[in-house]
């Protein structure tokens, strides 16, 4: 199924509709991934090699993100050069990945409003687990527009019998177990922030996440670094697409071939002949949450 696309948004309803909105932003460009030498430095000094930070570009790109959001929201004061009809950011929830928070301090920084480290926006093949990544609270140390209080609403729980091949860490099967998780976590934040609008910075595989709102397919989803998706909905009814963050070309100056926009395809899901669970023996594949709707 078609993602419900709606080139406007829907304020123009009852003005005793309730309206969410849920904007879903990608990590810039990574340091890793332009700096391939980083890679060895990391290990010799025993850095965790699944957490880069940004490069330069990355954090420029962060900082126009920051700005576009700007233009459109607004800030804790509700101070803004633009029309009544913008918003104020109810929440900002950010993966606990270190290219994440650094993507999301500038906008932090520009609205006003503390940054919440959510696990249920984690990465892919996310390592669980005590000492593997830092915690909110040491993360607070050099990010202080973290809230080092923030409970996560959902928390990743490894598969069994699997390891990430990067780490050596028990981590969360993908991409089976993370289209799952994105489903659970979809439906936390339906009941937990109805009526709210809020900032989720997260990573390219989170297109799972639009797809499992707008019960649509993956196939066609791509995520742009800092890319943008904005959605919204009346009431109880269905999400409508606002906003495709399958490019950032309209308030990011520079990109890099390195980090590009990316989207789900099979291979992501089909299991092999060693058994490797990816999804597909579970009916999970690019069509899953499209195929849920159409048995409705």
């Amino acid at each position: 199924m078609a993602p419900n696309i709606d080139a406007s948004s829907p304020d123009a309803g009852s003005s005793n509709d309730v309206i969410s909105r849920i904007y879903l932003i990608r990590h810039g460009d990574r340091f890793d991934y332009a700096n391939p030498s980083w890679l060895e430095s990391a290990k010799e000094n025993g850095a965790l090699i699944t957490d880069p930070p940004l490069s330069a570009l990355g954090h420029r790109q962060a900082r126009e993100t920051a700005d576009q959001l700007g233009r459109i929201t607004k800030t804790n004061d509700g101070e803004s050069s633009a029309s009544d009809n913008l918003h104020h950011v109810d929440k900002i929830l950010v993966s606990p990945y270190l290219r994440v928070i650094q993507t999301a301090c500038p906008t932090s920084n520009a609205l006003g409003m503390p940054l919440s480290i959510e696990n249920g926006l984690s990465e892919a093949h996310a390592t669980p687990g005590d000492g593997v990544l830092p915690s909110p609270k040491e993360r607070f140390a050099y990010f202080p527009q973290i809230d080092p209080n923030h409970t996560s609403l959902l928390n990743v729980q490894p598969t069994p019998g699997h390891i990430c091949p990067k780490t050596g860490f028990p981590c969360e099967a993908f991409a089976g177990k993370y289209c799952q998780r994105m489903e659970r976590f979809a439906t936390i934040l339906e009941r937990t922030y109805h009526g709210k609008t809020i900032v989720l910075f997260s990573h390219a595989a989170s297109v799972a996440l639009v797809a499992t709102l707008l019960k649509c397919s993956m196939r066609t989803l791509k995520f742009a670094p800092c890319g943008i998706y904005h959605l919204e909905r009346i009431n109880d009814g269905s999400w409508t697409l606002v906003q495709n963050g399958a490019s950032n070309d309209e308030y990011v100056k520079e990109n890099s071939p390195t980090t590009f926009p990316w989207g789900f395809g099979e291979k992501y899901f089909e299991e092999g002949t060693e058994k490797n669970y990816f999804g597909s023996s579970e009916g999970i594949g690019l069509d899953y949450f499209g195929d849920k709707e159409s048995k409705l």
